[in-house]
């Protein structure tokens, strides 16, 4: 057999090498119905499950045996065309023709050698996807979503051993059916379920509000996946698709404009679906990155849309899961627009011998195009719930869901309302507080004895007497009691106070506080505090760890301290607080302990001791802060807009005797910056000065942290190599920056990226004008994630820095650092 006859000299050879042997040929041309070359079309012969490919000018030309064959003959944007031919004993010329009119079609496997077609396709639906991002200016659409957990015990030996153990024991013989339902509730128990009725709105290009009208939880919703849809649009005709919450970085789509750098295409399938001709497109990563997916896109012929995917995500940039799959499937609504109407998303995490299996799915209905929403009614508030949303009874429910539940769910349900009817009813509440309340001698000596009121929601801690025992850097071993309030309302409201008195071996002084906080306005983040007492105060509570071991550190106060914080209109907070200390220095106590082993210094700080009445403004603006509101508070998503800050810090003079007088002044700028799939940026800029100076004292002084030996410090707020605790009086400047490269530089080293590792990049500087200095550094380094559970991540990173001042030549030292992922915002601390 002869493919691709592209010179005469070929094919006449071929010709005459095919008539001295057995074999014979068909040859000729492919042409559409106005007899005009189809190039490179497909000719499969069914027979034989071979075929060859045209070439530019729709001729070709195949040897094969006598006898009869049904040819398919196919190409990108016509309907495939089947005939039969019949091969005799001498060549045949016969010219095929394929058109654009409806022809029957099952499933026909392409197995061609040239350029796959799939190229063509993606090509096309590129090129169509404008029409279809501006195809729909608004709408609105309502959503039933469901999203479930299961946890399964990977190693069934281990499964066995905590079935036993949790199993009576006993004279009498087990009874099956009361085992059996044991484990039965206790793989139920397992079993975590969400269920939610929304209405989506949407106005182009970005704008989405979500209602979200029933709200329904069974366990933990801590490894669920939820969308919202401000964060997670899942358009996969946008070049790069948003995953925030579940990836570092965005993926390239399939249909991004350069998509053809990213990912290889081949054309598995062409499938005939009721009146809609559809290629099954297989999509390959070119190399193994964490920007891209694998899996399959289903166009349509003729109008080059999206009819639906299959997608796995790479798991190097995911974030708490091991696996993540997309599912989505669109359906035509009228002659030319498709819209998605059911989404799903398949995930797994893996922890020890567990493995978590999530599957969240969403179903759309209702769909209402260029739908006309009222003035200013998209905004910053991109999503709202409120009470009632939490009040849908199990009528509802079974109306409401356009999909049957599967048997485990019908079953987790059930389980789970019989367990709600049990704990809400005061006669379990009664035998659960008592149960609770009941003091062991566990609890007194390890553990610290509460109590707890279930109606009220508050909380009684007191400490174990191992609790009893407290450690100081001045003077060592202290021993006294403290004790904590804690109570929570229904509305969100939180009450919390608490206090300790102790009382040190050395010096026999008694020390202690007392204080009260309450959030009274949850949705504005509105909050209280008040405390007083008598303590060692650390000068520089932000200085390097060994600095905070040194009781030059350190001075005794008497204080009191309020504090007050909210959010005077979205995104604009205001925090004001006033503090009165009589300062005094701790010369005369005997400050050492065993630190002085390891730290050589036992001289405290002498001054006068006088008093201080301060005051401190801090506002922080963040425009365009996009938030969600639920009953009683707000959810921040977050701005692509910077936060503006400013503080102002203030020591009064003869007010409540007193003795201080300055005024200090900061403004600044931070900002979290995600840049596709080069990865995420951080930056924080920030600069100041005393503008009064009457009467400054030493512990007030503007100051700088100290580098740790080893340890990397937060680069957002700190540098790693300033050997000495710095002070500023007049103007400063301070600024600082790093970027994740979230695995875009190491996706090219195929070796060095089996080890997990990604790549981190940053740079500080510095100045001081009162001592002329400056300093600037630059950091390079690597990190890796471990599992520290299902859902709790440490980061750890070893860097190199180079840095220099003006009164220093350049050095560089190598840093090791600790990050553990905060589990509500979803985020690293830098």
């Amino acid at each position: 057999m002869c493919e691709h006859p592209k010179r005469l000299v070929c094919f006449c050879l071929l010709v005459s090498a095919a008539a001295s042997g057995h074999c014979q040929s068909i040859s000729g041309r492919i042409v559409d119905e106005n007899k005009k070359p189809v190039p490179f079309a497909n000719i499969l012969i069914q027979e034989t499950s071979s075929g060859a490919s045209a070439d530019d000018q729709g001729r070709y030309y195949i040897s094969i045996d006598p006898g009869i064959y049904n040819f398919v003959i196919s190409s990108v944007g016509y309907q495939a065309t089947r005939e039969q031919i019949i091969i005799k004993d001498k060549p045949l010329v016969h010219d095929f023709q394929i058109s654009s009119s409806a022809v029957e079609l099952d499933q026909i496997e392409i197995r061609v050698r040239r350029r796959d077609p799939a190229y063509e396709i993606i090509q096309n639906a590129i090129e169509r996807k404008d029409d279809y991002l501006s195809q729909v200016q608004s709408s609105r659409t309502r959503i039933y979503l469901r999203a479930s957990e299961t946890v399964d015990i990977r190693d069934r030996k281990q499964a066995d051993e905590e079935e036993s153990e949790a199993s009576p024991t006993g004279e009498l013989p087990p009874d099956p059916f009361e085992e059996a339902r044991k484990k039965e509730e206790a793989r139920l128990a397992k079993i975590n379920l969400v269920e939610m009725q929304l209405v989506l709105n949407y106005q182009s290009p970005d704008h989405f509000k979500e209602e979200r009208t029933a709200f329904k939880s069974y366990g933990s919703q801590a490894g669920l996946f939820i969308p919202v849809f401000h964060q997670t649009d899942f358009n996969f005709y946008h070049n790069l698709v948003d995953l925030k919450g579940i990836s570092d970085i965005p993926m390239i789509s399939p249909l991004s404009r350069l998509s053809i750098l990213s990912y290889r295409f081949k054309l598995e399938q062409i499938l005939k679906e009721g009146n809609e001709t559809v290629y099954k497109i297989r999509v390959t990563p070119r190399k193994s990155g964490d920007a891209t997916a694998k899996g399959f896109v289903f166009i349509n012929d003729s109008t080059w849309n999206i009819n639906r995917l299959e997608l796995n995500l790479h798991k190097g940039g995911l974030k708490f899961y091991d696996d993540f799959t997309i599912l989505q499937s669109y359906k035509k609504v009228d002659e030319s627009l498709w819209i998605p109407y059911r989404q799903e998303f398949n995930y797994e995490t893996k922890s020890g011998k567990k493995l978590f299996r999530g599957n969240t799915v969403l179903i759309y209905s209702d769909f209402e195009k260029n739908y006309a929403f009222p003035p200013r009614f998209f905004g910053n508030e991109v999503s709202v719930i409120t009470s009632e949303a939490y009040k849908r009874d199990s009528t509802y429910w079974n109306r409401a869901r356009p999909e049957p539940l599967e048997g485990d769910q019908k079953k987790v349900i059930a389980y789970r309302d019989s367990l709600e009817a049990v704990r809400t009813s005061v006669k379990y509440l009664d035998s659960l507080e008592a149960a609770f309340n009941r003091v062991t001698f566990g609890e007194v000596l390890y553990h610290g004895v509460g109590f707890r009121s279930e109606a009220k929601k508050s909380y009684i801690h007191l400490p174990p007497l191992t609790g009893l025992i407290d450690f100081s850097v001045v003077g060592g071993w202290r021993v006294g009691p403290y004790a904590r309030y804690f109570r929570r309302f229904d509305n969100e409201r939180i009450i919390s106070t608490g206090g300790a008195l102790r009382m040190g071996f050395k010096n026999e002084d008694v020390q202690g506080n007392a204080n009260i906080w309450t959030r009274y306005d949850p949705f504005r983040q509105g909050e209280v505090a008040f405390k007083f007492g008598r303590e060692f105060s650390s000068i520089n509570s932000f200085d390097a760890y060994l600095n905070q071991l040194r009781i030059s550190n350190y001075i005794m106060r008497d204080y009191w301290d309020f504090f007050h914080r909210i959010e005077l209109f979205n995104g604009f907070y205001v925090s004001a607080g006033v503090g009165f200390s009589n300062r005094k220095s701790i010369e005369g106590y005997d400050a050492t302990s065993i630190i002085n082993e390891v730290i050589d210094e036992v001289e405290p700080i002498k001054f006068e001791g006088y008093q201080a009445l301060i005051s401190n403004l801090r506002l922080a603006y963040t425009p365009m802060q996009k938030y969600m509101r639920e009953p009683y508070r707000k959810v921040v998503l977050g701005s692509k807009f910077p936060t503006l800050l400013f503080n102002h810090k203030k020591g009064w003079n003869n007010i409540l005797d007193s003795d201080i007088d300055f005024d200090y002044v900061d403004v600044g700028i931070e900002q979290s910056l995600l840049l596709g799939t080069l990865g995420n940026s951080r930056y924080t800029f920030v600069g100041g000065k005393f503008i009064n100076t009457k009467d400054l004292r030493y512990v007030d002084l503007k100051r700088f942290r100290q580098s740790d030996p080893y340890l990397y410090s937060d680069p957002m707020h700190s540098f790693q190599l300033l050997d000495t605790a710095l002070v500023a009086r007049d103007w400063f400047l301070e600024g600082h920056y790093i970027h994740h490269f979230n695995g875009a530089m190491i996706n090219n080293l195929p070796l060095i990226k089996k080890l997990k590792i990604r790549t981190v990049a940053g740079a500080g500087f510095m100045y001081i004008k009162e001592s002329n200095f400056s300093h600037q550094e630059i950091f390079g380094g690597t990190e890796r994630i471990f599992k520290l559970g299902a859902r709790r991540r440490l980061k750890i990173g070893i860097y190199g820095i180079l840095g220099q001042s003006n009164t220093n030549a350049p050095k560089t030292d190598w840093k090791i650092s600790f990050d553990i992922i905060d589990t509500w915002k979803r985020d690293w601390s830098y």
